[in-house]
């Protein structure tokens, strides 16, 4: 019997930009592209998680759009991060911003992370099953980092809660999630799309979306934390370029989310994601059957030659 082709769908992090992602999804299951592997760093890990736990785009959306009207995301902290950021510079702009009020080096000193363990739970656990990774309707896998071996971690078995929330632990935003020896942090410092991860899982054609953005421009510095902060985005903006190669088509929605934290945005980037895939249906179509001739392609074992004398 023939193995199935299989197509994966990398998911990278951007917080409300990784909305995003819903549109892509939505606008793949429309148009009859099978999604058979799901990877996902950061928010697109609880993304991920949250269709591969429930393939259905319409409970997706109606949980989210719940989410964002409770209690739990009001708790969660990120109007603090967009007031604090209006220009949405980055984690790092903002930890300047609190360490120049002493804010921040209090925290230092007291404890490993600016938003509390319970907080970030009380979100996981109302947007995702508390069920095991092997119990998804389609598999998946969240990709972290591990601070002691400094390695990049797939997690695909064990609870998807735990595994979630290690691929979206912000370094100095949230704790680290223990596992086994392993300090687990936010996939987006080591995969931040996760296409390799995907092929790990056994996907034969990966969709990668990138919901991140290009860095903004940039002229005359402000201060050293300015030099700080463009640094670190050009590093991890070069890190998604190379990783983006490992996918067959990428896909990178221009959402309209200025804000990395303003979840007000949420429904524009649903429908900017759509459109991306209503953009690009005919090249990915094509694309995918290109790869699907290429897998079934028979090797044909030419006979030898003998020389004739």
């Amino acid at each position: 019997m023939a193995k199935k082709f299989k197509i994966g769908l990398a998911l990278g992090g951007g917080a409300a930009r990784a909305f995003s992602h819903i549109g892509v999804i939505a606008g793949l299951v429309r148009h009859g592209v099978d999604i058979d592997i799901i990877t996902g760093t950061s928010m697109g890990a609880i993304i991920g998680g949250m269709y591969a736990s429930n393939p259905d785009v319409k409970a997706l959306r109606e949980r989210f759009a719940s989410y964002l009207e409770s209690e739990e995301f009001s708790r969660a902290g990120f109007d603090f991060f967009r007031e604090l950021d209006s220009h949405g510079e980055g984690i790092l702009f903002e930890v300047a911003k609190l360490a120049r009020r002493g804010v921040f080096n209090a925290l230092m000193v007291t404890q490993t992370a600016l938003v509390k363990t319970e907080t970030a739970e009380s979100s996981y656990a109302f947007l995702l099953d508390d069920i095991r990774i092997e119990q998804t309707r389609v598999p998946f896998a969240a990709v972290t980092l591990d601070l002691v071996s400094g390695r990049p971690e797939v997690l695909d078995k064990g609870p998807l809660r735990q595994a979630v929330a290690a691929s979206c632990a912000m370094p100095g935003v949230l704790e680290p999630v223990a596992l086994d020896g392993r300090q687990l942090v936010d996939g987006g410092w080591a995969e931040t799309i996760p296409s390799k991860a995907a092929r790990q899982l056994g996907a034969d054609f990966v969709i990668a979306i990138d919901a991140g953005g290009v860095p903004r421009p940039f002229s005359t510095p402000r201060n050293a934390i300015d030099v700080i902060s463009r640094a670190d985005a050009l590093v991890r903006n070069a890190l998604t370029r190379e990783q983006l190669r490992r996918a067959n088509i990428v896909l990178c929605p221009k959402n309209g989310v200025e804000h990395w934290a303003d979840f007000s945005q949420a429904e524009e980037a649903i429908v900017r994601g759509e459109q991306e895939v209503e953009q690009q249906i005919d090249f990915i179509r094509q694309e995918i059957q290109k790869a699907r001739r290429k897998s079934w392609m028979p090797r044909i074992a030419l006979p030898h030659l003998r020389k004739s004398s």
